[in-house]
């Protein structure tokens, strides 16, 4: 067995973050701006969470996007941070329901209404061909799906994506739903 050298942390040391490097560009393979849920831990919430508290713990977390889990730990939908304008939370709630009464199954997204890419098709594909099929579809992330094994394997945000390329933060429009209806139509 081989003996490791043991160092401890200068002043000059300071901590790394991918947006800090210059390695991505558009023609870049897309795996490398994929999170992949074999290598690094998915962020989580309990479908059972008050939003309120969901809100503050994403803000402290510096995290703008989290997977719901049930009880049983699978996914029943996405959160952003998007879902915590006013303008949203007054979509869900009514004299019967308070703001504050507000869980996170109330304002996710649901699991069925997430696009999903499969990993077999981004291992051949590069970080433009995923961010103009985001772009596309109106979606500002999409979970990718291992399609042989049936596994959520990771996630892919356009968000992200713009901070490895050090772009501007990319507008992405949802498509009304009338135009998404006439592209299955005709697809």
């Amino acid at each position: 067995m081989r003996k490791l050298t043991v160092y401890t942390l200068d002043q000059i040391d300071h901590l790394v973050q991918p947006a800090e490097f210059q390695d991505a560009t558009l023609t870049s393979p897309a795996l490398s701006i994929f999170t992949d849920f074999r290598t690094s831990n998915p962020m989580l919430l309990d479908a059972d969470t008050k939003a309120v508290e969901a809100e503050e713990m994403m803000r402290q977390e510096h995290s703008w996007l989290k997977l719901v889990v049930d009880r049983q730990q699978e996914m029943v939908g996405i959160l952003s941070s998007d879902h915590f304008t006013s303008q949203y939370l007054m979509q869900h709630v009514s004299k019967a329901v308070k703001a504050k009464d507000l869980t996170v199954a109330d304002l996710m997204r649901p699991r069925d209404a997430v696009m999903a890419l499969s990993y077999q098709q981004i291992q051949h594909c590069t970080i433009g061909d995923v961010l103009h099929t985001l772009q596309q579809k109106g979606e500002a992330y999409c979970v990718v799906i291992d399609r042989d094994s049936h596994q959520i394997r990771g996630i892919i945000s356009a968000r992200e994506i713009s901070n490895r390329l050090h772009i501007k933060p990319l507008k992405i429009e949802k498509t009304p739903a009338l135009l998404n209806m006439f592209d299955r139509m005709y697809a």
